[in-house]
């Protein structure tokens, strides 16, 4: 079937997988997904999986310790926000649209300490960070990591296990939490 020349063709904005390098920088690699995006918008294709993201990493900038019973473990130091989702003063990530969102923290502790966290979605534990340096010579840092299903406005934080907030470092941005939108 041939098509008359005043109709105008759709075409469907293919979904853009953009992965950073080692050598970007987050923002660096939220442009480079932007600049993706105006080309894909730029040629005509409509804006069906063209999306703005949602990013944000942020870091400890002290050390914590003898934290209390599922105490909230505040990342204050913010150097990506896409989408504004993370709150650094309550160290609370809540999700602007439904969607599947990733999750990444890292704690470090120094020898003889430990500090144990959980992520949670809406105060339900999803899963644990255990990282030990009980028995260690040196620092002991431990990386967890969550896929999770969200609905527009849950809250996802990281908090302290139990009473096992005993210490983690924060200078030097070795203790972390991060998440994006898949």
């Amino acid at each position: 079937m041939e098509e008359d020349d005043s109709t105008p063709v759709k075409a469907i904005c293919p979904a853009l997988l953009v992965a950073g390098s080692a050598h970007e920088t987050p923002q660096q690699v939220v442009t480079r997904y932007n600049n993706y995006k105006a080309i894909c918008n730029g040629m005509g294709f409509e804006n069906l999986s063209c999306k703005d993201p949602i990013a944000f990493q942020s870091t400890l900038t002290k050390n914590l310790e003898n934290m209390k019973n599922e105490e909230t473990v505040i990342f204050d130091k913010v150097s990506l926000n896409e989408g504004n989702a993370y709150d650094k003063t309550s160290g609370i990530f809540t999700a602007p649209s439904d969607g599947i969102y990733s999750f990444s923290w890292t704690t470090l502790t120094p020898a003889g300490k430990h500090f144990i966290t959980d992520i949670v979605r809406n105060g339900e534990t999803i899963t644990r960070n255990y990282t030990d340096g009980r028995g260690q010579n040196g620092y002991a840092m431990s990386t967890s990591n969550a896929n999770i299903k969200m609905k527009k406005g849950e809250k996802v934080w990281i908090r302290t296990h139990g009473n096992n907030g005993h210490f983690v470092h924060g200078s030097g941005e070795w203790s972390f939490f991060s998440g994006v939108e898949l």
